[in-house]
């Protein structure tokens, strides 16, 4: 079996240590395990990039500082994503110049595994978003369940709970096919996510 690059295992490492800290639901600890397990069975094809940032990266170095301060488990998320980080390569939401300037210029996701991630493999996904200080993402949905890391503060939003405010360290979960946003407050917002394929 291929061998990861010991500082994208290392980030996968500290990415399932934040979940099993802080996953409460079920549900939650259910899609955790899944994302997980399959990580730890196979390996996908990896690719190799120098990076490359947008505008809104200006902000990433802020959100670090502010998760590091949050507990033990995301201190070691915003470690491991420090030393991963100049690999990535960061995007914008496709379609984002219809949600206006401000949301164009200033959020960035990137993708760290999955089709378009520096580990490339369909079953599962891991990436990030990073939003300047009040700043909404827009509204959306997929199939796949997900869970974000929250790395810092800020506002999420489901279809069956509305607005609410789960603090630096939480991990929120969606299920299927769910419609979700969040928004930044007077700081910037980063989060991670994970998504997993739905089992029937």
């Amino acid at each position: 079996m291929a061998k990861r690059p010991q500082r994208l295992q290392d980030f996968i490492d500290s990415v399932r240590n934040a979940v099993r800290a802080n996953a409460r639901r079920p549900d939650t600890v259910a899609a955790g395990r899944r994302i997980f397990d399959a990580l730890d069975g196979a390996v996908g094809s990896l690719s190799r990039s120098d990076g490359t940032r947008l505008p809104a990266c200006a902000h990433f170095e802020r959100a670090l500082r502010s998760a590091r301060a949050v507990s033990p488990e995301i201190a070691g998320v915003a470690d491991a994503f420090e030393t991963l980080e100049p690999s990535l390569t960061w995007v914008r939401r496709a379609g984002c110049e219809t949600h206006g300037e401000a949301f164009t210029a200033g959020h960035a996701n990137t993708w760290i595994v999955g089709p378009a991630g520096v580990e490339q493999r369909a079953d599962v996904i891991i990436g990030a978003s990073l939003l300047a200080p009040d700043l909404r993402y827009p509204e959306h949905h997929h199939p796949p369940q997900e869970l974000y890391v929250v790395m810092s503060e800020g506002d999420w939003f489901n279809r069956e709970d509305g607005w609410y405010t789960p603090g630096p360290g939480a991990i929120v979960y969606h299920r299927s096919n769910i419609s979700h946003a969040m928004r930044s407050g007077g700081a910037p917002l980063l989060a991670v996510w994970c998504l997993a394929a739905c089992r029937t």
